[in-house]
């Protein structure tokens, strides 16, 4: 059942900073690639491509597919992205929307670049990547400011706005790792729903949150977690499973799901899906970007109309 306001559980903000620091955890992989192959079909649970009815004021349009650096004024300030058009766009046919967020120490082509969800989608989705500022006095120290009147929350409404504006989109949903995986909390958090300009549903990878109250409907949900997590603790994705299951009205029983090793919770309310993947991978110290990531979104994104 959809609720207007919702408790989130009780936690300090100053966790998300230390937890997701820890010495610069976006630095994964040096090598960039993250260990994401797009591997597993990524033929979904929904059976197809997630497609709105409705169309935006972009549709009609026509725009360069490929991939494309942006710039949108927020606030009084610049604020960066690389937005990512596959080559089959139609600008008749409403497209999803994905948002893809990168973890602290960042930047939005590293995450472009081992993320994974442009190939497992296989050019039905449009692929936005924000470029997060600086959240301490070193320039390099990139996120994210979570609450909901913070820069980074307008700054999602801005591009939502701005591209539902230029491209014919459809459904949208929010993906990220680490810090990105909080702010997708977050923005689903104040967000979420299936009005325009909203998610329908998330995808955090070694994340953590929502945190304070949040207005925005029930999402659906699959939370991802490194049990041997040595940057953010498995309990932070527990966390955030507990509050969406229980925002969804999910029981506490479970059934396994593609690809190994999630599950999906039993009775959740309103067509709603809340899905765990609790992975035993410890590169990185267990916080690295797991194989199946992009796959376990892309599925629940497509089965998410």
């Amino acid at each position: 059942m959809l609720r207007a306001m919702r408790r989130c559980h009780v936690l300090v903000l100053t966790l998300v900073l230390a937890g997701c620091g820890g010495g610069g955890d976006d630095a994964v992989d040096p090598t960039g690639d993250g260990g994401a192959n797009g591997d597993g079909g990524g033929d979904g649970d929904g059976g197809g491509v997630t497609i709105d009815a409705a169309m935006t004021a972009g549709c009609g349009t026509p725009q360069s597919p490929g991939v494309q650096n942006g710039t949108i004024n927020v606030a009084g300030a610049d604020r960066t992205y690389v937005l990512f058009v596959p080559a089959g766009y139609d600008p008749a046919r409403p497209t999803p929307l994905i948002f893809a967020w990168h973890g602290r120490t960042g930047t939005a082509a590293n995450a472009r670049a081992y993320f994974g969800i442009e190939t497992i989608a296989a050019g039905a989705a449009i692929v936005v990547y924000p470029q997060g500022l600086s959240v301490s006095a070193d320039p390099g120290d990139t996120g994210w400011l979570l609450g909901a009147g913070e820069r980074d929350i307008a700054f999602y409404d801005a591009l939502s706005a701005r591209l539902r504006s230029t491209h014919c989109i459809g459904s949208a949903y929010s993906m990220g790792h680490s810090f990105g995986g909080y702010m997708s909390n977050a923005v689903a958090c104040y967000r979420g729903g299936t009005d325009p300009g909203e998610v329908r549903a998330i995808a955090p990878i070694a994340g953590g949150g929502p945190f304070g109250t949040c207005p925005g409907d029930p999402v659906s949900a699959v939370v991802i977690h490194g049990m041997s997590d040595t940057v953010v603790a498995f309990s932070q994705g527990e966390g955030s499973r507990e509050f969406w299951r229980g925002d969804a009205g999910c029981d506490a029983t479970s059934s396994p799901i593609a690809p190994t090793p999630c599950v999906v919770y039993d009775g959740c309310d309103g067509g709603r899906t809340v899905r765990f993947c609790a992975h035993n991978d410890t590169q990185f110290g267990g916080h690295g970007w797991p194989s199946f990531a992009a796959d376990a979104a892309w599925r629940l994104f497509q089965a998410t109309p």
